[in-house]
């Protein structure tokens, strides 16, 4: 019988902000409680229902001041590579209303 060689790979994230090294990410708040939750989909085709359900999850257990479905742009600008130019004010300006935002890819 021959050796069977497997590898597995972990799907979990290194978070850079529990890094000991320099990072770029804020810190992340103690509680929800009072804070403004920003909710921000992707383009997949069940990112809006996740994150309703979570957002509804998060009001109901946090105490949070509100939760807001932002979504950045209707649609993906395919023929550019400007992307990120595309969502900047639209992130910039959530950034400035929400205290927390939390992301999702649903398919």
């Amino acid at each position: 019988m021959s050796d069977l060689n497997l590898s597995i790979c972990s799907p979990l994230a290194e978070y850079l902000d529990e890094d000991s090294g320099s990072n770029t990410l804020a810190q992340r708040p103690a509680s929800l409680e009072g804070k403004v939750v920003g909710l921000l989909p992707n383009w997949r085709p069940s990112a809006v229902d996740l994150l309703r359900t979570v957002g509804t999850v998060i009001s109901e257990r946090c105490r949070t001041r509100a939760v807001v479905l932002e979504q950045a742009v209707s649609e993906v600008p395919m023929n550019t590579s400007r992307l990120l130019d595309a969502l900047n004010e639209k992130l910039a300006d959530l950034a400035a209303r929400v205290d927390v935002v939390v992301t999702a890819s649903g398919d």
